[in-house]
C-alpha cells in the first residue's frame, strides 16, 4: 500500500549565512541561474551582483533570513512569503549594490528551492518538470527588463507563491490550486455568509513565452487534467456526485478573458480564441493589467506615449487612451 502524499512539507534545518555566501559565489551557479530560465543580460550582470551581496554582512543576512523563510514550507496551504510587504526596506538595501527593484528577493529565491522541489517530487513531478516551474523567476525577470531597462523583479507574490508550491507547468499554460466558492463558479455571485461552500480549484495561467496556438493550449489542458486527478486525487474526496471531478474544473482571472480580443485582434485570432473558451463568471476593469501585460509597464503612464506596434498594443493602448479602458474577468472551463 503506498503512503497517502502529504499535504505539506517543512525544512527540517535553516541556511547560516556563511552557506549562503558559498552557494551565492559557486562555481556552480552559472548553472543555477539557466535551471531558474535566467538568461542573457540578467544571466551577464548578476555574477558581480552576487558576489557584491556576499561580501556585504548586512545584505547577505537579510538575504540568508528571507531565504529561510522561503524555504520553511511548501504545500497545498502553507502561506506564501508576502515580499510586497518588505519591498521598501529590501528596494532601499539593493541601492548599495545596484539601482531598481527586486534584487534582494531575487539572491533568496536563488539560494532556497531545496522545499518546493521536494514538495514537487512528492507530488509526481519529475526534478527537469520542478525546474521548470521555478524557472518561471527568469521569465519574470525577463518581463521586468522588457518593461525597465534593467535587472529586476515586478511579481513578488506571484513568485513567493510558486516558491510555496503552488504552481505547475505543464506545456504552454501554468496552473495552481486554490479553494474557491461553489456558488459563486456556479453563479458568479457575491459572498453571502463566511460559511459558503468552497471545493479545490486549478487556476490557469498564461506566461508571456509566445503564441497561444489552440493545439497547444488543449494539450495542456489534458496534461493538468491527467497530472491533478493522478497527483492531487486526494483533493477530490468526499465531493458530491453533482459536482466536477478534481482536475476537470478550471478558473481563470486574467485581462486575457476579455470579449475585447475579438475586436482588436480578429475573432480568429488566438487570444480571441482562447477568450472564448471559457464561461464567464464576473467581467472587470483591468487597466493596470493590460498594461503590464501588453506593454511591461506600471502606472501612472501616459498612453499616448505607449507603443502601438501591434494590433494588440495599438488597441489596448487607444482604449487606455480614450477613457474606455480594458475589461478582462473570471471565467472557469470544464474539461
Amino acid at each position: 500500500m503506498t503512503s497517502p502524499a502529504p499535504t505539506a512539507l517543512h525544512a527540517e534545518d535553516e541556511l547560516e549565512a556563511a552557506a549562503v555566501r558559498v552557494m551565492l559565489t559557486a562555481p556552480s551557479r552559472s548553472a543555477l541561474l539557466d535551471q531558474l530560465g535566467i538568461t542573457g543580460e540578467d544571466a551577464a550582470e548578476l555574477p558581480a551582483l552576487l558576489d557584491a551581496a556576499a561580501a556585504d554582512e548586512e545584505i547577505l543576512a537579510e538575504v540568508t533570513a528571507l531565504a529561510n523563510r522561503l524555504r520553511a514550507g511548501a504545500g497545498l496551504e502553507v502561506p506564501a512569503v508576502d515580499l510586497e510587504t518588505e519591498k521598501p526596506r529590501h528596494d532601499a538595501l539593493q541601492q548599495r549594490l545596484a539601482p531598481g527593484e527586486g534584487l534582494v528577493p531575487i539572491l533568496a529565491l536563488l539560494v532556497s528551492t531545496s522545499t518546493v522541489r521536494a514538495w514537487h517530487a512528492a507530488r509526481g513531478l519529475s526534478p527537469e518538470q520542478s525546474w521548470h516551474v521555478l524557472a518561471d523567476l527568469g521569465q519574470q525577470m525577463r518581463v521586468h527588463r522588457e518593461g525597465t531597462g534593467r535587472l529586476g523583479l515586478h511579481q513578488l507574490n506571484w513568485v513567493s507563491g510558486n516558491w510555496a508550491g503552488r504552481l505547475v507547468h505543464l506545456g504552454r499554460l501554468q496552473f495552481d490550486l486554490s479553494q474557491r466558492r461553489v456558488a459563486r463558479l456556479a453563479t458568479g455571485a457575491e459572498r453571502i455568509s463566511p460559511d459558503e461552500p468552497s471545493r479545490w480549484m486549478v487556476g490557469t495561467h498564461i506566461p508571456a513565452t509566445g503564441p497561444l496556438d489552440p493545439a497547444e493550449v488543449e494539450a495542456s489542458f489534458a496534461a493538468a487534467t491527467a497530472y491533478f486527478s493522478e497527483h492531487y486525487a486526494d483533493l477530490g474526496a468526499g465531493r458530491a456526485e453533482d459536482e466536477p471531478a478534481f482536475g476537470h474544473e478550471f478558473t481563470c482571472d486574467s485581462w486575457l478573458l476579455s470579449e475585447e480580443l475579438a475586436e482588436v485582434t480578429g475573432p480568429t485570432s488566438n487570444l480571441a480564441r482562447f477568450a472564448a473558451l471559457w464561461q464567464m463568471l464576473e467581467h472587470t476593469r483591468m487597466d493596470d493589467a493590460a498594461l503590464f501585460f501588453v506593454f511591461g509597464q506600471r502606472p501612472p503612464v501616459d498612453p499616448a506615449s505607449l507603443p502601438r506596434r501591434t494590433r494588440l498594443e495599438q488597441g489596448v493602448a487607444e482604449r487606455l487612451a480614450d477613457g474606455r479602458g480594458w475589461t478582462g474577468g473570471t471565467g472557469r472551463l470544464m474539461r
